[in-house]
């Protein structure tokens, strides 16, 4: 036996995301030496958010967004757990996100494409949102071709009908 790492690659066609197993006969340095190596991967590609909860830093993984806004000019990061403040703009934050995860929805939000239940587009010009936090927003009419343009590139569904993705 070779003390070589073992890589094997699966194409699934049918598998919805990357995902990383890891299978070894204990856990020990050589596989946290691997756990790290994925994160630090992937946190190069996805920055980690620093926000604060109760004055103390967190660094928030973006996955674990739902949406981002402006309260009493203050900029808000939520998740389903928490509601965490982030000390700079919008827009600084803006610059940090997904741009294939996130779309800025109005001035003062910006929400997790894949943190969305449904999207309703039976108003006429507007679109209506159902978070996965059971909270409803509204895309800003100046924007709902923006949005429109992010689903259409991200294959979130069909433009024009509810879209449903969990």
């Amino acid at each position: 036996m070779s003390d070589l790492l073992d890589i094997k690659l699966i194409i699934d066609k049918g598998w919805p995301k990357l995902t990383v197993i890891i299978k070894n006969n204990e856990q020990n340095e050589d596989v946290e030496a691997v756990i790290a190596a994925v994160q630090g991967f992937v946190n190069k590609k996805i920055p980690m958010i620093p926000a604060y909860y109760k004055g103390s830093l967190v660094m928030l993984p973006q996955r674990q967004i739902i949406r981002l806004y402006v309260l009493n000019r203050k900029v808000m990061v939520q998740t389903s757990e928490k509601v965490y403040e982030f000390k700079k703009s919008l827009k600084d934050i803006e610059d940090l996100l997904d741009t294939e995860r996130f779309v800025r929805i109005s001035q003062s939000e910006i929400i997790n494409l894949r943190k969305v239940k449904s999207f309703d587009f039976s108003a006429s010009g507007t679109i209506g949102v159902f978070l996965e936090n059971d909270e409803r927003t509204y895309v800003a009419r100046r924007r709902v071709h923006l949005v429109k343009d992010a689903l259409s590139h991200t294959g979130q569904g069909t433009i024009g009908g509810n879209k449903n993705e969990h």
